[in-house]
């Protein structure tokens, strides 16, 4: 299928449902860049003799637009959106991205990303930190804390991975695991604890600031059992599945290869994109049924590593693209992990300036009691 027939295809779509009153929105794209509309349970995909998968029309359904807009003024849906290792399309290719819906994101680095260059340089990273972008810490190197041999090994890649941000000019509070591992360990556990106040170390749809998820709301009994807050161990001394340093995201990429082994279809094509943009819409929708107007439940938190087509469980920039337009059409605050805060006494987390954020006008302050401990570093004023 040439890129003329893609254009007729694509016409014919537009004015067929734009006759029928199907069409919700203005904004969808093709394989190969063609602007169209996006519609509800409309997924199109032409699987001719041609087998030309790169040309076809690259078609995704919305959930309907209409009823997110009459879920936007009541509903606060919130999303945090975070990278891992320091790649440098986190700064060519995501970045401008989230810049044109004026969206942030938490970027953990892993320092030998940046030393060997494979990553960005440090004047990216510092660039990203000036333009309002949190960085936080994957580590001195990336390795899985479960496969060194030693404990000194252990506080090297821990202590060294907030050593080295500091020496460039950052102060980071938060550490994700490498792999996210490590969270059962009481060593690693107490080691993070004593160089950082937050930590990532699982994956979860959804992080429930309670750390309540399946004993208060039935969700995910492998990472929520038997805890109702977010202390860090049980009273026999094992970690708590999820705590203040076993914070759950959701990993865009693991899922991206999930669909990759069970279409085995080109991991940028048409049939794994559109999955994938699915799920990541069902994901962040999923936080509506535990949330409720001034009372935050739960907010999904999707990891991302690189957006680009060069590796095989990346993410396009226009599937990228997409899904970032589609938190932007639906109403959701996009915050990053420095917009939480960790209340020590109650053991959970909240989100900081729950009526604030979002809007650029006005100057964000902590709200919370002056005795809540936060993951900011800097003083804060309270009223």
């Amino acid at each position: 299928m040439n890129i003329s027939i893609g254009f007729a295809i694509l016409i014919f779509v537009v004015v067929t449902l734009g006759v029928s009153g199907s069409v919700l929105s203005s904004n969808i794209f093709s394989a190969y860049g063609i602007i169209g509309t996006p519609f509800e349970d409309n997924y199109q995909h032409n699987n001719s003799s041609t087998n030309n998968a790169d040309n076809d029309l690259l078609v995704f359904d919305y959930i309907s637009s209409l009823y997110a807009k009459e879920q936007k003024e009541k509903e606060d849906k919130f999303v945090i959106l975070m990278f891992d290792r320091g790649y440098e399309s986190i700064f060519s290719k995501a970045k401008p991205i989230m810049d044109n819906f004026g969206f942030k994101a938490s970027v953990f680095i892993a320092c030998d990303y940046i030393a060997n260059g494979e990553g960005m340089n440090w004047n990216q990273v510092r660039q990203l930190y000036n333009d309002g972008y949190d960085i936080q810490s994957h580590g001195l190197k990336h390795t899985n804390l479960q496969d060194l041999k030693s404990e000194e090994e252990i506080q090297s890649v821990i202590s060294g991975g907030k050593e080295c941000l500091q020496q460039n000019g950052f102060s980071p509070t938060v550490f994700q695991a490498p792999y996210n591992k490590g969270g059962e360990d009481p060593f690693i556990v107490d080691t993070i604890g004593k160089y950082f106040n937050l930590a990532f170390t699982g994956h979860s749809e959804l992080m429930f600031l309670n750390c309540d998820g399946w004993e208060n709301f039935g969700y995910d009994k492998k990472n929520y059992e038997g805890i109702t807050d977010c202390r860090p161990y049980f009273s026999d001394g094992t970690p708590t599945p999820t705590n203040r340093f076993a914070m759950k995201e959701w990993s865009h990429d693991r899922e991206h290869d999930d669909i990759m082994q069970t279409t085995n279809q080109d991991p940028h094509g048409i049939d794994v994109s559109y999955l994938l943009y699915k799920k990541f819409v069902e994901v962040v929708n999923s936080q509506i049924k535990f949330n409720k107007p001034g009372n935050i439940n739960a907010i999904p938190i999707v990891g991302y590593h690189e957006v680009t087509k060069d590796a095989e469980d990346a993410t396009s920039p226009e599937l990228f693209y997409l899904e970032m337009q589609y938190l932007s059409d639906n109403g959701f605050k996009v915050i990053t992990i420095d917009d939480l805060g960790y209340d020590k006494y109650q053991e959970r987390f909240y989100i900081k300036n729950v009526d604030t954020l979002g809007s650029e006008s006005l100057d964000f302050q902590d709200i919370s009691p002056t005795w809540t401990e936060t993951i900011r570093t800097q003083p804060v004023t309270h009223p």
